[in-house]
């Protein structure tokens, strides 16, 4: 975020050289926090999970509970999720 100044209070400004390496860092342990039957894919800043249940139910309930965990990741780590 920028001040009304322009300088950088916080986070890395956009282009930076170190920029991709430093997301890459803060988003090491993303992976580990779903704890449902899913696989978190990675690629640079754009992040998919894939989670495959033949039963609806199944599928409903861990999608629910995938997505509960990821907005609590994201909040603690002061990041949005984009539906």
């Amino acid at each position: 975020m920028f001040s009304e100044w322009g300088k950088v209070k916080h986070g890395v400004p956009k282009g930076s050289i170190l920029g991709l390496l430093l997301f890459l860092l803060y988003i090491n342990n993303f992976p580990k926090i779903i704890k449902v039957n899913s696989k978190p894919l990675l690629f640079a800043d754009d992040t998919s999970l894939i989670i495959t249940r033949p039963n609806p139910i199944d599928f409903k309930r861990d999608n629910t509970i995938a997505f509960v965990q990821l907005n609590e990741w994201f909040n603690a780590n002061s990041l949005f999720l984009n539906y």
